[in-house]
C-alpha cells in the first residue's frame, strides 16, 4: 500500500470519534448559510425562490457531507466485520485520542493474543479493506 494512502486512512481513523460532530456542523452550514452584505439587496428579481427545495438539493449534492458520511459508514462496517484483536489494535493505536500503547505494548500487555508480526498483518489487512471500500489506490 502506498504511504500516502496509509496516512490518509490513518487520518480518517483519527477523525472518526468526531465525525458525527463534523456531519452536524456541515449540515448546519448548508441549512443556515452565512449571508454577505449585498449592495443590491433592495432589488428584487423575477425568479420565484423555494429555499427549502434548494436547501434539500444542496444537502443531497454536497460532496464534503457525502464524503464524511461515506467514511463513517465504511469505518463502522469494517469495525463490525473484523475480529476482536483487529478491533483492539485499530481502537488503541488510531481511534483513541491519546495512544496508550504501541503495537509491541499491546502484545506484551496481553491486550491482543497474537504475535507482533500477526498484529501488523491484521492492521494491514484492515487498512486494505478500508482502501478497497473507499476506492483508494493501493
Amino acid at each position: 500500500m502506498k504511504k500516502s494512502t496509509f496516512n490518509y486512512i490513518k487520518d480518517i481513523l483519527k477523525d472518526y470519534p468526531n465525525i458525527d460532530r463534523y456531519i452536524k456542523e456541515r449540515e448546519l452550514e448548508l441549512r443556515i448559510p452565512s449571508k454577505q452584505d449585498d449592495l443590491n439587496s433592495g432589488i428584487r428579481g423575477n425568479r420565484v425562490s423555494d429555499s427549502m427545495t434548494n436547501m434539500l438539493i444542496t444537502i443531497e449534492q454536497d460532496r464534503r457531507l457525502s464524503a464524511l458520511e461515506r467514511n463513517k459508514r465504511v469505518i463502522e462496517d469494517n469495525l463490525q466485520e473484523c475480529d476482536n484483536e483487529t478491533r483492539v489494535i485499530i481502537t488503541e493505536l488510531y481511534i483513541n485520542k491519546y495512544q496508550k500503547y504501541t503495537m509491541e505494548g499491546l502484545v506484551q500487555n496481553k491486550l491482543i493474543y497474537c504475535s507482533r508480526r500477526k498484529a501488523f498483518d491484521l492492521r494491514d489487512a484492515f487498512f486494505e479493506n478500508i482502501a478497497n471500500d473507499l476506492g483508494l489506490e493501493k
